[in-house]
């Protein structure tokens, strides 16, 4: 009797990968952290699209948010990322990086907006 041959192409298994750019955990920690651009409470996670990582129509990683409340966070919609960022005088990048690195870590997370505002308002006042 003849052995039953083996087929080319065997069936994969069905792997699901973990996406790593996104991070639920990550994305409630930055909604506990007030805006970075104002101070209010209440922020949502706002994806900085300066990113290398995003694209025209592909959100970048969860760890480039930075928490902004829905009225500067329409703002920055409005008059377009690198103005929005321009006029505070901050760089979103670092800001979202270090979140990234402390997530979880409140009082750290308060220390960086906290540094964040201060950096602001130094702009602002050299600026007139």
């Amino acid at each position: 009797m003849r052995q039953p041959r083996i087929p080319k192409n065997l069936p994969q298994p069905n792997r699901i990968r973990p996406d790593f750019r996104r991070s639920a955990s990550h994305l409630d920690f930055i909604r506990t952290l007030p805006c970075i651009a104002c101070g209010r409470f209440g922020a949502v996670p706002a994806h900085v699209r300066l990113s290398k990582d995003g694209g025209t129509g592909f959100k970048p990683g969860d760890r480039y948010t930075v928490p902004l409340c829905s009225r500067c966070h329409g703002q920055q919609h409005q008059v377009g990322e690198v103005r929005f960022w321009g006029e505070l005088g901050i760089d979103p990048l670092d800001y979202s990086t270090q979140l990234w690195r402390m997530s979880g870590d409140a009082s750290a997370g308060f220390r960086t907006i906290n540094r964040a505002h201060q950096a602001i308002a130094l702009k602002r006042r050299q600026n007139g």
